[in-house]
């Protein structure tokens, strides 16, 4: 996050690496990127974050996965420099942002293991086996971008491709993807039958990935 101002200064530092660069004016921009596409780290300029102030900027830090936000300075001399608080690492910010380009497990945060934001969504789903005509029946209480935990009766082996359509948001989901990744039937016991869902990246589309951003923004305000 930086203002219009100053983005120019961090395109030289990060065109050095083969991250891309978002840039992102607002907390709130930031905040609905981190749910909807999140990327590999958060850049807060420190001369905007202290200009907004700590409480306008702690909704990023809310989000409940492992991105690192690295706050960034750069000296008179030119030098920038990035610090992290979770993990608690201070580092030149081209060797930091190589380090988590190559995914350096060190950078991994110490209390959260979620990747992606989840955010409650109470939907009818409907699915089916890639290849067969035949639509079963399900609901979901919460999705992120990469899978929900699908409530159904009918469950169907793991590792099944799935074709899944999430109902009830102002642009139903079609031809979006996903692989069974664990199920749980009734007859196992008195937890809720269903199955877990890894979505297909690829074929999430823009207008759900918005929805959620939406969704998980709204609830949060």
């Amino acid at each position: 996050m930086v203002t219009p101002e100053r983005a120019g200064l961090y395109e030289e530092v990060v065109g050095n690496s083969v991250l891309r660069l978002r840039v992102h004016h607002s907390v709130g921009e930031a905040v609905r990127s981190c749910v909807s596409d999140p990327g590999r780290a958060v850049l807060m300029d420190m001369a905007t974050t202290l200009h907004a102030g700590v409480s306008e900027t702690a909704p990023l830090y809310e989000l409940g996965i492992d991105l690192p936000i690295l706050r960034c300075t750069q000296s008179e001399a030119g030098v920038w420099t990035a610090m992290c608080q979770a993990p608690f690492k201070r580092l030149p910010l081209q060797n930091a942002l190589d380090e988590i380009a190559g995914r350096d497990p060190s950078w991994r945060h110490p209390k959260y293991i979620r990747r992606f934001v989840r955010v409650p969504l109470t939907s009818r789903v409907r699915y089916r086996i890639l290849g067969q005509k035949t639509w079963l029946k399900g609901n979901c209480s919460n999705a992120s971008i990469s899978g929900l935990f699908l409530l159904a009766m009918d469950i169907v082996p793991i590792a099944s491709e799935l074709e899944v359509e999430i109902i009830d948001l102002a642009e139903p989901t079609q031809g979006l993807r996903a692989m069974v990744t664990w199920s749980h039937s009734w007859d196992q016991g008195p937890h809720l039958p269903g199955m877990g869902l890894d979505f297909d990246r690829k074929t999430v589309p823009t207008s759900f990935r918005e929805a959620l951003a939406e969704l998980y923004v709204r609830r949060k305000s």
